[in-house]
């Protein structure tokens, strides 16, 4: 088996079903598996997948262990040798799967790649990433980036400021989907996926942990792929969600900076992230 696509379920029966299906209707030219993980859903019978995609490994899990645990159960359940760790709410556009596969095939410093993300609508949404470092939040806070010639500051800062239109070589993607060799798991520090995080900035602590390893991450905007983004997210839960990914966030950058360095940090990062949540609110 060359690769196994691992999906997680919560109670996102239709999202998953559109998603498994476009996998059938564009990835081609790949032998592969899909091993679909239901996290203890109680929206529907899990057995509901089987029925109506039969060919699928499907993996019940008693309990809601979240993304982080969620993905390490499909990863003991998967048989290829490359993982694709794909959002529920995602649909394929293209082949991009065998895109970054082959991507990946012909580059043996590369430990991860990642596609193309795109709202529904077709706006493109910012998966590639810098980690946030103290010189990377102050070129946000004093816009001194504006100086910097186009490409010089897309390749520095990444996120926003960069059109996602080119290749990149980043420090860290969004967890929608990751496609690695399987062998990588058994050089991780515990032998799976880091479950520091039941969810939210565990996708950045996966990127940290490859890169330990000394392996490069790219962005492939020639491979697409559709993510409604939150759609697996209540909108009366958006409070706690962000509230929660900017405290892990700010733990996981203690590995950056594991001395007095993290408090400069933590300094600015949460006087940000805090801040612009607060005015988001006000207008509201």
């Amino acid at each position: 088996m060359q690769l196994s696509i691992i999906i997680i379920n919560y109670n996102t029966f239709t999202l998953t079903c559109s998603c498994i299906q476009s996998i059938y209707d564009k990835l081609i030219d790949v032998d592969y598996e899909i091993v679909l993980v239901d996290n203890a859903s109680v929206e529907c019978d899990p057995m509901l997948f089987k029925q109506k995609f039969p060919g699928i490994n499907l993996v019940v899990s008693p309990v809601n262990s979240g993304f982080t645990g969620g993905n390490n159960l499909g990863v003991d359940n998967a048989k290829g040798d490359y993982l694709l760790l794909l959002n529920s709410d995602t649909e394929l556009i293209n082949n991009a799967p065998k895109i970054c596969l082959d991507h990946l095939l012909t580059h043996k410093e590369v430990g991860m790649t990642t596609c193309q993300l795109l709202y529904p609508d077709g706006r493109v949404q910012f998966n590639c990433r810098r980690f946030r470092t103290i010189s990377w939040e102050l070129l946000e806070v004093f816009p001194l980036y504006k100086l910097l010639p186009k490409a010089k500051r897309e390749a520095l800062m990444l996120h926003h400021y960069f059109d996602h239109q080119s290749f990149a070589n980043c420090d860290w993607v969004w967890g929608a989907f990751m496609l690695f060799p399987k062998s990588i798991i058994q050089q991780l520090p515990k032998k799976k996926l880091s479950d520091d995080f039941f969810m939210y900035c565990e996708d950045t602590l996966w990127c940290w942990d490859f890169k330990q390893l000394g392996y490069q991450i790219h962005f492939l905007p020639q491979a697409k792929v559709m993510h409604v983004h939150k759609g697996s997210v209540s909108k009366d839960k958006w409070i706690l969600i962000r509230t929660t990914s900017i405290r892990n966030h700010a733990q996981f950058m203690k590995k950056f900076y594991p001395d007095f360095r993290w408090y400069i940090f933590a300094a600015i990062y949460y006087t940000k992230q805090y801040g612009a949540l607060w005015v988001t609110q006000i207008f509201k």
